[in-house]
């Protein structure tokens, strides 16, 4: 189930807002996409609706920075670049990625990341 279904949004709204998130956000090698994603995730869930809710805002930050700290716990670093060594926007470092498995690594951060965050949901 992906996390669309979980939440049950209607249409394409999520894989559209996460579509720039890949490469640590559009491949500047950044924060990482999972990472990135799994916040927005925990603002789905638990954000705030109304904008002067200030007591929902600090939860969630504080949820997110829990997270922050698992993730890096995990995989050391929640930048991209740092996880995978390349800069994904250079071409040549690009075809480096894809010839050494960096497809594959990435997916398993991705999934790695999904597993946790499904385990960090059902906490809050």
């Amino acid at each position: 189930m992906s996390f669309k279904e979980y939440f049950g949004s209607e249409g394409s709204l999520i894989p559209r807002l996460a579509t720039g998130f890949g490469g640590g956000i559009g491949r500047k090698g950044s924060l990482c996409g999972a990472f990135t994603a799994s916040i927005m995730a925990i603002g789905m869930k638990m954000g705030r609706t109304d904008p002067k809710d200030r007591e929902t805002l600090l939860k969630v930050y504080d949820r997110c920075q829990r997270f922050w700290e698992q993730f890096e716990k995990e995989f050391g670093s929640r930048d991209c670049y740092s996880l995978i060594g390349l800069h994904l926007d250079d071409p040549e470092e690009n075809k480096q990625w894809a010839a050494t498995g960096g497809r594959e690594k990435c997916t398993e951060i991705v999934r790695k990341t999904a597993e946790m965050l499904c385990d960090y949901m059902e906490e809050i």
